[in-house]
């Protein structure tokens, strides 16, 4: 695996540089307008459409502890395709996609292990990247629990 080319998808939040393994990431919209749902996991911020499907969205702020802020225009989701279901990821802003070598990263043992959600760090010549693992946003039970709340909801 290491020594392996690779492309991320580059995006910010609060000033902070994060990227996704771009095999997880199906398309990056504009923000739309989320609907609040009590008993959802403590990190999705509500729900949205998209297609005709409910999906839910994952605020990066509350996975990282970063303080929250209203929803700006400017303000992006991407959408991922999980193992169990679809999730749209809000960011302040998408910067770009970067070929990178899975070479420059650094396993999140080794720097960030607390974190489900943070697979490590890439390091290339411009900076320092938190390379996320967006399998990691939602545990076992955060998923059934949005089975249910989805299913009663609907």
């Amino acid at each position: 695996m290491k020594n392996s080319p690779c492309r991320l998808l580059v995006f910010s939040v609060e000033n902070q540089n994060y990227a996704l393994d771009i095999s997880s990431v199906q398309r990056v919209l504009p923000i739309v307008e989320i609907t609040a749902l009590p008993g959802l996991p403590s990190i999705v911020a509500g729900i949205v459409n998209i297609e005709g499907g409910v999906v839910p969205v994952i605020s990066l702020r509350r996975c990282c502890g970063i303080p929250e802020r209203g929803m700006r225009l400017s303000d992006r989701m991407i959408l991922l395709i999980l193992e169990r279901r679809r999730v749209a990821l809000w960011v302040d802003d998408v910067l770009e996609l970067r070929d990178c070598d899975k070479a420059q990263w650094i396993p999140a043992e080794e720097v960030l292990s607390k974190l489900k959600s943070v697979e490590g760090v890439v390091k290339d010549e411009e900076e320092l990247l938190i390379l996320q693992n967006p399998e990691g946003y939602l545990s076992r039970e955060d998923h059934n629990l949005l089975d249910s709340e989805l299913l009663s909801s609907s």
